[in-house]
């Protein structure tokens, strides 16, 4: 299948559940809105319920949707941890927010993949050294984006947490 047959076999899917596509979507961000607001992770399982669309998936059509489930994944398992908080709906009051945070964290953890010099890592340092990102957001992170190593990213990211 070429590179067009394949945007129009997407446009055609998208074309058939476009109404329940947008609602969900739609109602999903309206629960992380909540969540952020009260700062509850029980809106989690609420959330991930407005993922099925059809036979589809929110998370599989949608970048910001796949973005969201990850993170419902961080925070649940950063509610597990002993003597934790959810460090990763710390400090953010909307869903850009949230996904703007989820992008600059993994934005930082490329930099610990590429061979930079020492001033450009200063800045992934010394925010992984302020501990407002916990070791749940840094695997979960480096586990589902594309990293060329992202064991190796996890561990320079670790090794950053220590200093």
């Amino acid at each position: 299948m070429d590179k067009q047959t394949n945007a129009t076999s997407f446009l055609n899917i998208l074309a058939e559940i476009r109404p329940q596509f947008f609602q969900q979507k739609e109602r999903a961000v309206h629960l992380a809105e909540q969540m952020l607001k009260h700062q509850d992770t029980s809106y989690i399982p609420q959330i991930l319920s407005c993922f099925p669309v059809d036979r589809y998936y929110l998370h599989l059509l949608d970048a910001d949707m796949r973005r969201l489930r990850i993170i419902c994944e961080i925070t649940a398992a950063e509610e597990i941890l002993p003597g934790t908080r959810s460090l990763f709906l710390e400090n953010v009051d909307s869903f850009d927010g949230l996904i703007q945070k989820y992008i600059y964290i993994t934005f930082l953890l490329r930099r610990l993949e590429l061979p930079l010099p020492e001033e450009a890592l200063e800045e992934a340092s010394a925010v992984l050294k302020s501990g407002r990102i916990s070791v749940c957001a840094l695997r979960k992170i480096t586990e589902c984006e594309t990293f060329a190593d992202p064991e190796y990213v996890y561990q320079q990211a670790l090794g950053h947490l220590s200093l």
